[in-house]
Order: C-alpha cells, then sequence, then structure tokens
C-alpha cells in the first residue's frame, strides 16, 4: 500500500477481516438489522487507528449536512477581552464537538463582509459575532437572509439575531456603587463609546452621578476614539489636569484603566491615595496591574458556554420557537487594590 495515499474503508476491511459495509456501519456510528459483536467493532477501530484513517470531511458532510464547524468573526484581536472570549468559545466549541474558524474583521467593513460571505455556506454549521462588527446592519440582513444558524456574544443587547449578553447597567452600577460607598463624589468616565456596552455604561454613569448629586463637570466624560493611536493618553492627561481633577475614575474596559493607571503614575498621582481606577471586564493582566485594578468582571467562560449550547440548539432544530434567545449573564464586582477610601 502508498503510504502517500489516503486510508480507505476497504484497507481497513482488509486488516479488520471483515466487509466494508461493516466498516462503514462502525466508524459511521450506524445502527442495522444484524448487530455487530463489540470484538468486531474493537478489531474495525484498530485496524483503523493503526492504518492512521482519517474520515473525509467532505464525504462527511455530503451525507450528515453537518461539518462540524463554526465560524466566528472578531471585532479586534487586539481588543484583550475580545482575545479572551475567543480562546473561551474556541474551548467551549471543542468540548460540544465542534471546530472553531476565527475571522479577523480589524474594524473594516468590507473585511467582515467578506468573511462573512465566505462563511454563509454549507461548510459552515454555524456563526459567532463576537464584539459590535462595523455596519453591523448589513452584516445582521446578510445572515437573517441567508438563515444559517446565527450567535452574537457581546455585541450589545440591541442585536436582533440571538445573543449572549451583559446586564451592562448592573456591570456600571456595582462599580459606581463601590466608588460611592468609598466616599468619592468626583466621579470620571473614560470610555470607548464605539464598542458594545459602552453606551449603557456611560448612560448609567450620567443617571448615577445626577441622581446623586454628585460633582460634575463636561471634562470629567472623556470618549476616546477606538482606531486613533494616543487619543485615550491625550485625554486622560486632559482629564487629570484640570484644577479639581476626579477622585475616582470609572473605566469602560480594563485596558482603559491600565492606561489611566500608567497616565496618573507619569504625572505624578500616587494610587490609590489620591487616585481610585476602576475597570471593567477583568482580563488577565488586571490581577497584575500595580495595584491589582478593582474591576467588573464578565463571566466569559459563561458566556461562551452559553453561546455555543444555544447555537448548537439553533443548528440542530431543536430550538423552541416560543423561546426568546437572548441570553443576559450577571457581572460580579472584583475587589482588589486599585480603589480606596475617601472617608
Amino acid at each position: 500500500m502508498d503510504l502517500r495515499s489516503p486510508v480507505t474503508l476497504a484497507d481497513i476491511a482488509e486488516a479488520a477481516h471483515v466487509s466494508v459495509g461493516t466498516v462503514s456501519r462502525v466508524l459511521n456510528g450506524r445502527k442495522g438489522s444484524i448487530k455487530i459483536s463489540q470484538a468486531t467493532i474493537s478489531r474495525v477501530m484498530e485496524a483503523a487507528q493503526r492504518l492512521g484513517y482519517q474520515p473525509n470531511p467532505f464525504a462527511t458532510a455530503l451525507r450528515t449536512q453537518r461539518t462540524g464547524v463554526l465560524g466566528a468573526i472578531l471585532r479586534d484581536m487586539g481588543d484583550p477581552f475580545l482575545s479572551k472570549l475567543a480562546r473561551a468559545l474556541q474551548q467551549a466549541a471543542h468540548e460540544q464537538g465542534f471546530e472553531l474558524l476565527l475571522g479577523h474583521a480589524d474594524y473594516d467593513a468590507q473585511t467582515a463582509q467578506r468573511q462573512l460571505t465566505l462563511m454563509l455556506n454549507r461548510w459552515f454549521d454555524g456563526l459567532l459575532l463576537l464584539g459590535n462588527l462595523p455596519d453591523d446592519a448589513t452584516l445582521l440582513m446578510m445572515v437573517q437572509q441567508s438563515r444559517t444558524p446565527c450567535v452574537a456574544v457581546a455585541s450589545g443587547a440591541k442585536t436582533t439575531v440571538p445573543l449572549v449578553a451583559l446586564d451592562e447597567e448592573r456591570g456600571a452600577l456595582l462599580g459606581l456603587e463601590y466608588l460611592f460607598h468609598l466616599g468619592h463624589r468626583r466621579l470620571a468616565f473614560v470610555g470607548t463609546i464605539e464598542h458594545a456596552g459602552v453606551s449603557e455604561r456611560l448612560a448609567t454613569f450620567r443617571h448615577f452621578v445626577k441622581d446623586r448629586g454628585l460633582e460634575w463637570h463636561e471634562g470629567y466624560e472623556q470618549c476616546c476614539a477606538a482606531r486613533t493611536p494616543g487619543d485615550a493618553t491625550e485625554r486622560l492627561r486632559q482629564l487629570l489636569a484640570r484644577p479639581r481633577p476626579p477622585t475616582a475614575i470609572f473605566c469602560a474596559s480594563d485596558a482603559l484603566a491600565l492606561r489611566a493607571m500608567s497616565v496618573a503614575w507619569q504625572l505624578g498621582f500616587h494610587l490609590p491615595a489620591q487616585l481610585s481606577i476602576l475597570g471593567f471586564d477583568d482580563i488577565e493582566q488586571a490581577a497584575e496591574s500595580v495595584p491589582p485594578l478593582t474591576t467588573i468582571r464578565q463571566p466569559v467562560s459563561l458566556m461562551a458556554q452559553e453561546a455555543v449550547s444555544m447555537l448548537r440548539d439553533l443548528i440542530d432544530g431543536s430550538a423552541n420557537e416560543r423561546q426568546e434567545y437572548r441570553r443576559i449573564v450577571k457581572p460580579e464586582l472584583i475587589v482588589r487594590a486599585s480603589c480606596s477610601s475617601m472617608l
């Protein structure tokens, strides 16, 4: 036998001393009128493993109308939270019997549309959309017209496809209430509005400041451009250079919180004695910063498991038509050392 040629069912049948039909039934898990003994099954599986048999995915897909492959499109690979989410989704997909192929939109609408067009074919059983994508209205329309099973994850609660999202208002309130009870009355907000969920966090911040009658200046809100290098740093410098700088900053992401720490140290602030900084996401670097970052945790593993399970139900057709496919998960306040009391 030519070792460079793919191993066939006939090769396995010859090695196991059974018929090709028996090999096919064993490898594909098909039942028949005549039961195959466990000894025969073991002999076929041992022969297949010894010969290095690899099933033909195209033949399997044609037979089952399933490939076991999911497609995912990520807004920004450089976003540490979305990168963490992508890894969790890949693990959840593997645990539930799928492979996950990832596309990177990199904030570009045409790139996202090209990748989505490729994935809207029968070689992908379903799709996952990670973060709000550029021109997402067009992308969602393409998905709905194709009738491809799709779940959006961390893409905001207003998307028109099944989704798994965070309770953004609850998350923001957890952080703001914590800072308020520490005695902070001059609170600032820093965030990137283009990112999913951040507009809800900003709205909650505004309502909180108004309802509690806190000191507020226009400069206490700093909305950074997602793709402008240095914009966040400059805005943080302006914020901390104010005649009455805030005593605490609520950052809409851990990435911005870590940037705020760096800028504050450069300007001579002592953390957290002179300035408290609170993040959002709980990325890996949050626990390793100096001081360790207090933050709002998004339950990434739970979100990934829920998203893949939901997508699997949609693919299998076992989804309950009466069930609304929206899963809103709860955030958690993780207290470390980047915030201190003003009392």
